[in-house]
Formats: structure tokens, C-alpha cells, sequence
């Protein structure tokens, strides 16, 4: 039941993005994962970004997220800096366990522009649950990811970066759905 709950969560969130503005795809030899997401200016110096995702990977584990971030990225523009602070909503349904849970997680992240020809950043994430917001069969969720982003052309970027998405399990032991190099592309139309 808990499966298909969280399942219909995925679902209903995602396909309220189905006027995204960008699509995200990221791949490794273990995982795939699929973004649709939606930005949105707040002013000169503040936008959000908002969607939701789904990741599966080898081991025919399924997660879904929806995420909230609030950012100082300004669309366009090269910036020195870049902050940016949100929640990410957690639904997971991992294969070989049979194990469930869902999450509500905090966490930012921040971006370095490195000058070039290119436009080039290395971006730095990090999202954390804590027991008080972990349901089902876990007691905290973690993810931390840094990549390298190239603007390749106005609305394409590539990235090359490196994540770890760590469950730790009722159970003393933890789980890992991505923990691993990872490339993709990011499309904004």
C-alpha cells in the first residue's frame, strides 16, 4: 500500500510539471534519473526553482523526489557566486529489501563560476532528513553531490559530477541508491 502511495506521489507531482521549462537527465553504468523542473524570477537578485524527479537504478530501486529551492541565480547571467537553500520531499521504494519510506530533507546548495570561454561552475549540494521527518524503514536520509557544469549553448549545460544518496535503515545498516560518477545534460526551452 505505502508503494503505491508514494508512487501516486511521484506521479502527481511530476505531472503537474508538464509545462517545465527544463529537462534534466543524468546517467551512470549503475542509474538513470530523469528531472522535469520549472523556474521562476522573484526580483533581480532571487528566483526558485521547483519540480520533481525519478531515479532507478540497477538494483531496481525506485525513488521519487519533489523539490523547492530558493536561489540568487539570475537566468542568463554569469555569476560569481551562487546560494541557494530548499526541501526536498522523498518517496522510496528499495527492491532487494522490500523496504520503504519517505522523507522530508533541507539542505542548499552552492555554485563557483569559473570564468572561461565556456561558462564553466563546480556546484556543490547537500540535502539532510532527520529521524523527526523519515517515515517507513529508514530513520535518516543524506545526499551530498558536487559537479562540474558546462554551458555548452545558451539553454544547454552538460555536467560531470559525483553523488551519494544514503539511507540509514531501522535496521543499523545503511542502503545506497547512487554513490557514484555520474554525467548528463540540462535543456531549458
Amino acid at each position: 500500500m505505502l508503494r503505491r502511495v508514494l508512487l501516486t506521489l511521484v506521479l502527481l507531482g511530476t505531472a503537474g510539471n508538464l509545462q517545465a521549462q527544463e529537462l534534466e537527465i543524468a546517467l551512470s553504468d549503475e542509474m538513470a534519473e530523469a528531472i522535469l523542473a520549472d523556474r521562476t524570477s522573484q526580483g533581480r537578485n532571487q528566483s526558485s526553482r521547483y519540480g520533481g524527479g525519478v531515479l532507478y537504478n540497477e538494483d531496481k530501486d525506485l525513488l521519487g523526489h519533489l523539490f523547492l529551492t530558493v536561489n540568487n541565480e539570475v537566468e542568463g547571467r554569469w555569476q560569481p557566486v551562487t546560494f541557494g537553500v530548499g526541501v526536498k520531499l522523498y518517496g522510496v521504494d528499495l527492491d532487494r529489501s522490500g523496504e520503504t519510506l519517505a522523507a522530508l530533507a533541507v539542505g542548499g546548495n552552492v555554485g563557483i563560476g569559473i570564468p572561461a570561454n565556456i561558462p564553466l561552475a563546480v556546484v556543490f549540494q547537500g540535502y539532510i532528513s532527520p529521524n523527526i521527518t523519515t517515515g517507513g524503514d529508514a530513520d535518516r536520509v543524506t545526499e551530498g553531490q558536487v559537479r562540474l557544469e558546462a554551458e555548452i549553448v545558451s539553454g544547454a549545460r552538460a555536467f560531470v559530477g559525483y553523488r551519494q544518496i544514503k539511507f540509514h535503515m531501522d535496521t543499523f545498516r545503511d542502503e545506497r541508491v547512487d554513490d557514484g560518477l555520474h554525467a548528463g545534460l540540462r535543456l531549458q526551452f
